[in-house]
């Protein structure tokens, strides 16, 4: 395993790279013609720089826009001539960071994950999804909301060892972020899901958790004459549009728009030089030296791959496949605003970062690491706490009505 990781760590250094520019990275997921305007419209509309950002500055101003993106940078690149490559590598040339060397093993986060064509997003469709994120009248008690468990306001979870489901009962695993969770692989600890339209119809009928059925959510939803509504608009031109699956469907498209860009982090790889403290340089210098990297990679700090991690009597995937070569093996979870989701480890038993990472030496890397070490570290992790979308984490004006 030492040896495995170690040719990862080796390999990463060569294809991990960041020569993404702002509009890229930042504008270009949402600037995509269906959720707002795309790079060639606002160039037509807005024919200089000047005038691009006053119209930023009216959307921000109304809440249309989070006011933390880098506007100014992303005009730059749109209207003085600079191309995205060009800029970064400018930046990477010119500075003067001795830590500087470490980004091309990590990847900054893009705007969106990748669109499935079978789901493809829109705002009506996202501002569905929103709605039955938080409404808990699809759960069969009509108490429990997807944002019970993965609360906006809580870093994506509720910060609990085990969610709190019908009737008290809990499920035993952590309930891990839904931010950034359109990036991951597969979704779950052990993988079962491999889209998150699979993955949000398992808590709506999992006993354990909302204990619904699709024709309880069905027949709710059809009792709410605003939801019909609402259902045609997203899915027009179908017949009968408030179905199980479009329920799903709309509330993974509300889910792939949970993206946290603007972390500390994410500005450093984009050039900031700045916006790392000396101890989070130092931190993030260890995490590939020790070889973190090799299972902590791409946007979300995860191969997305499944690793044995034998801590408990949880057997993992193997519970999934029955395959003995899957006893004890998990899906890497990712690290992206990994400071605000403790506890941590599938079963919340470790609330402390700097114990986390001084486990996960130990038993995954073969390594004990001091004190030191596992807070510089952490202390590098906490700079991976982006922005929740302000639009997402405001609650909806939930439709009236109170069906059977």
């Amino acid at each position: 395993m030492k040896k495995l990781l170690t040719v990862l760590t080796l390999t990463l250094t060569g294809v991990l790279s960041a020569n993404a520019g702002t509009w890229e990275l930042s504008c270009s997921g949402c600037h995509n013609g269906s959720l707002a305007p795309t790079k060639t419209t606002l160039l037509k509309k807005y024919h200089s720089k000047r005038e691009f950002l006053a119209a930023v500055r009216k959307a921000t101003e109304v809440g249309k826009m989070p006011s933390s993106l880098p506007f100014e940078s992303a005009a730059d690149e749109l209207y003085g001539g600079k191309t995205a490559e060009t800029n970064t590598t400018s930046k990477a040339t010119t500075s003067s960071d001795e830590y500087s060397k470490y980004k091309r093993f990590f990847k900054p986060l893009p705007a969106l994950p990748k669109i499935p064509a079978d789901n493809p997003l829109t705002p009506e469709k996202v501002k569905l999804g929103k709605m039955l994120y938080y409404d808990p009248r699809l759960s069969r008690s009509k108490l429990i909301s997807c944002n019970t468990c993965h609360n906006l306001s809580l870093g994506g979870d509720d910060n609990q060892k085990s969610s709190i489901g019908h009737r008290w009962r809990t499920g035993g695993r952590n309930a891990p972020t839904t931010l950034n969770s359109g990036f991951l692989r597969v979704q779950f600890w052990d993988g079962r899901a491999p889209t998150l339209e699979e993955q949000a119809k398992g808590p709506l009928q999992a006993h354990v958790e909302m204990n619904s059925t699709p024709k309880i959510v069905v027949r709710r939803l059809k009792e709410i004459p605003e939801y019909v509504e609402l259902f045609k608009k997203a899915f027009p031109g179908e017949k009968d549009p408030v179905t199980f699956e479009n329920v799903v469907k709309a509330i993974a498209a509300f889910e792939r728009t949970l993206n946290t860009p603007n972390s500390p982090f994410q500005r450093y790889l984009l050039g900031d030089d700045s916006a790392l403290t000396k101890e989070q340089k130092e931190g993030m210098k260890l995490f590939v030296k020790y070889g973190c990297i090799a299972c902590h990679n791409g946007p979300v700090l995860s191969d997305g791959q499944f690793h044995k991690f034998k801590w408990n009597k949880d057997l993992g995937r193997y519970r999934v496949t029955k395959n003995p070569k899957d006893k004890y093996m998990f899906r890497t979870p990712q690290l992206l605003n990994v400071a605000v989701t403790a506890p941590y480890f599938h079963d919340g038993s470790v609330n402390s970062l700097e114990e986390a990472v001084k486990i996960m030496a130990r038993k995954e890397l073969g390594k004990e690491i001091s004190n030191e070490d596992a807070k510089k570290i952490a202390d590098f992790l906490r700079s991976l706490t982006g922005e929740v979308p302000l639009e997402a984490r405001v609650l909806p004006q939930l439709p009236g009505n109170n069906p059977e």
